[in-house]
């Protein structure tokens, strides 16, 4: 027992815990897209943007030559990116609501959001991935 009646003392290495905190926050994040009427997904494809900017998205409608696999990895040792719901505009390219990840920092993903010219909704993440 750990002090408390009927807590027993639990005994996690420092590993499963910060996994376990990962699980969540990346579960919460998916949730979050989900709630917000986004198309979310979990990113599986990088793709650049005619204005240079690189995005994750769940799916790539481009030509191979354009798409590259990634793996959401979790891991803060790799590369780095933050979500944002896009609504589309009269001339977007989408139709739906969908759920991109701008690759690198937060200040990264506000320029992204601005060069769409498209409704967003604020940055959320990071997520971390590696490309394949």
């Amino acid at each position: 027992m750990n002090g408390e009646p009927g807590l027993p003392l639990l005994r996690y290495p420092a590993a499963h815990v910060r996994y376990a905190i990962r699980r969540l926050v990346a579960g919460s994040v998916m949730t979050f897209g989900l709630l917000s009427g986004c198309a979310a997904g979990r990113p599986t494809s990088l793709i650049r943007l005619p204005e240079g900017y690189e995005v994750l998205t769940a799916h790539c409608e481009t030509s191979s030559e354009l798409c590259q696999r990634i793996q959401v990895t979790g891991d803060p040792a790799d590369e780095e990116a933050w979500g944002f719901c896009a609504r589309p505009a009269a001339t977007a390219l989408f139709k739906e609501p969908e759920v991109f990840y701008a690759v690198g920092d937060r200040a990264r993903c506000d320029q992204v959001r601005a060069a769409l010219s498209t409704p967003t909704e604020a940055c959320w993440g990071p997520v971390y991935f590696r490309r394949r």
